[in-house]
């Protein structure tokens, strides 16, 4: 069972399970991909749902592979069924799920899932995120590493 950590800007870190029976090409590309810790930049609407997009530095080529019309991974899910502690990975970005969601999310599918007993902490830490954005005006980075 891999799992994986997630360092939210107000050092709050969350631990989630990756899916790998259900998503086992994406759960691939994520662990290749956070073989080093990576830092992503978090980005939110501010009025569209209690969920971000988190984007890495970009590769030299563009993920061509996902969009929203046509995502990757085996199971496609609804965004309005989409749950607390859902992450989604396109092999390009990270999609990190602390509430009810009304907008599309990235292309990709739910590549892990948060751990129960932090979903509360989940929250708190996406709506940090939120307030970088909206209070503070700095940038939110969010750190993935393997949890070993």
């Amino acid at each position: 069972m891999k799992r994986i950590c997630l360092e939210f800007p107000n050092k709050m870190q969350i631990h989630a399970t990756l899916l790998e029976k259900e998503e086992p090409e994406l759960c691939e590309s994520l662990w290749d991909f956070i073989e080093e810790e990576q830092h992503f930049i978090c980005h939110n609407t501010l009025s569209t749902g209690y969920s971000f997009a988190a984007f890495p530095r970009p590769t030299r080529s563009p993920n061509t592979d996902s969009h929203l019309a046509n995502p990757i991974g085996r199971n496609k899910i609804g965004y309005t069924k989409l749950k607390c502690g859902d992450l989604i990975w396109s092999g390009s970005k990270l999609y990190v799920v602390y509430g009810t969601c009304t907008e599309p999310s990235i292309a990709g599918a739910v590549t892990a899932i948060v751990d129960s007993e932090e979903l509360d902490a989940l929250v708190a830490a996406g709506l940090n995120v939120w307030d970088h954005t909206y209070y503070y005006h700095k940038l939110a980075v969010l750190k993935v590493r393997r949890e070993v």
